[in-house]
């Protein structure tokens, strides 16, 4: 009987560290709000009125961490952000790529693809 229930006790030791290596992580709310803002930040589109017809400054293009926190948005939803920022492609390459997981379903916007584009090969 005592034999029983050692085995019984291994067994959900294992069940438990096998559940708890599948889980994958969710990022953090601070995260989350940040991600939400940038999103909301790059659906709006600003008026563009005659006068403002000069190149991008410096003050319209996202800073790296809302273009890192918007590829964490995008990307955790099928795997790991990880994997992203582990890869190393050229321009190309991360278009074609981008492009796969649109295919696939990624819901990623042109802006957001040359957005997250330069800041990949930039790293």
């Amino acid at each position: 009987m005592r034999n029983k229930w050692l085995w019984l006790s291994l067994l959900m030791v294992a069940i438990v560290i096998f559940i708890a290596a599948c889980a994958q992580s969710t990022t953090a709310p601070t995260e989350q709000a940040t991600t939400v803002e940038l999103e909301e930040t790059l659906t709006e589109e600003p008026e563009v009125t005659d006068e403002q017809t000069e190149p991008t400054t410096a003050e319209e293009v996202p800073d790296v961490d809302e273009v890192e926190a918007l590829i964490i948005e995008r990307c955790s939803k099928c795997h790991s952000a990880d994997r992203v920022f582990q890869a190393d492609y050229d321009k190309q390459g991360w278009s074609d790529e981008i492009d796969d997981m649109i295919r696939k379903g990624a819901e990623v916007t042109e802006e957001e693809k040359a957005l997250m584009i330069e800041w990949l090969i930039s790293r």
